[in-house]
């Protein structure tokens, strides 16, 4: 072919070719929701789907030719198909949207959770959807161009890119409009709309956070009296534990056997804040409820744990997860023990054993007064389900080795998953076998999971979907509590009433009040209504 054919490297062509690219293999997800929704058949229906390629293809070029500019062009060009690639690749292989709530769920996890989403399909993603148009990118540099001359291409690039969105509205507006509007999560698997809107919506709100003071809440806080033995309340926040697969629920499976032999109250209708730890925990301990929980007022106003300190407990936080979210800015941290890491750590990762071992020992160890220690699980965080638990708890087989839960059947997951909740059973009875041979103290515990998990109902795996688009599978989460023998003799009603409520309807909204009632702590920011120790018939 003679060079005068060949089209010059300019950043129009590069933006054109980029958006194509993108709209075909970084949208495959997109297109096959739009595909089965479409009410067109025969050559309608490639026509149609045609359309929307194209629709993509214009749309993601007008966006390109709106952040390129000169020499970051290649290097921005570089991060959105590398974002591109990864974000195609957990649409499509766990069936997730991507939204700020993802994007807050990937910023405040740990490196090693994160770690467990590589796998080889996820470099194979990478190389071909990123790694062969950045070779073609680089390879050459850019055709020289003078300002007018760019500024026209500019123009046209915009230009061009809006008459093509519009001349595909005209044909398709009416069925586009009703699918987009009967079907709303399927905006969260439009790359690279889904995380450069989730992203700009993560950052904005942390902007005015981070500028804001901390605001006192419940500085009214008192004890009321008491008598007896010294106050200890313990809370366990759950990792990714739904409740349709604790055997206390009435799954088919008994995943459960240690808690059923236990004087526990188990609630079987509980509903979380969100699904995903980084909105979960942080609204669990805000004194917000989920309808009216806002992360910008929660990030800059003390909490639950603020209040039982202010109120003369000594407050405690054990972690086996990615931090607590800012719940435990204030209050003492207890490192887990270093000793004991060799017998239950992993790949870099600790089982909950070691959670329960360090809390023991701080127990121990601590002088005898009211006392509060949250415990957060590693518990059931995915994909790399088979690492959660030891050898001895794989109960159900056969199991899914490995973090590319796509290579496995579904049935591996699920036997995979159920192991991790036989092994968090385990775990919250260690601790409450910890707490009953503790004379010391009149002792409660609180367990709750921060969301639950999807594993594979419906094309879905892990969490993080949209609460108003997500399953019940990652929304329904189990709680239980228990009382010792000492803390039901001086408060029985309190222990009385927590039994009655097993089957109410309750969620997230409940434990910041009811752990304020347990304590025997008045402030008027304590709701009564919500509290599950008090309010039931007969106290």
């Amino acid at each position: 072919m003679s060079r005068s054919f060949v089209m010059p490297r300019t950043l129009l062509v590069i933006n054109s070719v980029v958006a194509l690219w993108l709209a075909l293999l970084a949208n495959t997800s997109f297109l096959g929701k739009i595909a089965a929704l479409t009410p067109y058949h025969d050559w309608r229906f490639e026509a149609f789907m045609a359309a929307m390629v194209v629709l993509l293809a214009a749309y993601i070029n007008l966006f390109l030719t709106v952040v390129t500019w000169g020499r970051l062009a290649r290097p921005v060009l570089t991060f959105i198909l590398l974002a591109s690639a990864l974000t195609a690749y957990f649409v499509d292989t766990f069936g997730v949207g991507i939204d700020a709530g993802q994007i807050q769920n990937m910023m405040e996890t740990d490196f090693q959770e994160s770690w467990d989403l590589a796998t080889w399909g996820m470099l194979a993603y990478v190389l071909v959807i990123a790694g062969l148009p950045l070779f073609w990118l680089w390879r050459k540099p850019l055709a020289p161009e003078g300002f007018l001359r760019r500024q026209r291409n500019r123009l046209f690039g915009i230009g061009g890119s809006l008459a093509l969105v519009a001349l595909v509205a005209a044909f398709y507006y009416a069925d586009l409009a009703s699918i987009f509007r009967e079907h709303r999560p399927i905006r969260f698997t439009i790359v690279p709309h889904n995380y450069v809107t989730g992203l700009r919506a993560y950052f904005k709100p942390h902007q005015v956070i981070n500028n804001e003071p901390l605001q006192k809440y419940g500085e009214d806080a008192q004890r009321l009296p008491s008598t007896g033995k010294p106050k200890l309340l313990v809370m366990i926040v759950g990792e990714t534990a739904r409740a349709e697969s604790f055997g206390l629920q009435g799954y088919a499976r008994n995943t459960t056997p240690e808690l059923a032999k236990l004087p526990i109250t188990y609630y079987s209708n509980v509903s979380s804040c969100g699904t995903a730890t980084a909105v979960s925990l942080p609204c669990l301990f805000s004194g917000f409820t989920r309808k009216d929980y806002d992360a910008k007022v929660a990030k800059n106003r003390e909490g639950l744990l603020d209040i039982l300190k202010r109120s003369g407990y000594a407050v405690s936080w054990l972690d086996n997860n990615s931090g607590c979210k800012g719940a435990c800015d204030r209050i003492e941290r207890v490192p887990l023990l270093e000793s004991r890491k060799e017998a239950w750590c992993v790949k870099g990762e600790c089982r909950d054993d070691l959670l329960i071992e360090s809390f023991a020992k701080h127990l121990a160890d601590a002088p005898v007064q009211d006392r509060v220690i949250v415990l957060h699980q590693e518990g059931s965080h995915g994909p790399a389900y088979y690492l959660r638990y030891p050898k001895a708890f794989e109960r159900f087989t056969p199991t899914c080795n490995s973090n590319a839960l796509q290579s496995c059947t579904q049935q591996q997951v699920i036997n995979t998953y159920d192991n991790t909740i036989a092994y968090t059973d385990h775990i919250i009875a260690s601790a409450i076998k910890t707490l009953a041979q503790d004379p010391r103290y009149s002792s409660a515990l609180l367990y709750v999971s921060d969301h639950g998990e999807s594993t594979g109902e419906r094309g879905l795996y892990l969490h993080g979907t949209p609460y108003l688009f997500a399953p019940s599978q990652q929304t329904h989460v189990p709680m239980l509590t228990w009382v010792s023998p000492n803390f039901g003799a001086s408060e029985p009603a309190r222990a009385a009433c927590l039994s009655r409520r097993h089957a109410d309807e309750l969620s997230h909204d409940n434990v910041f009040h009811s752990m304020l009632g347990l304590a025997g702590v008045k402030t008027a920011v304590h709701n009564t209504e919500l509290d599950m120790s008090t309010g039931c018939a007969g106290q």
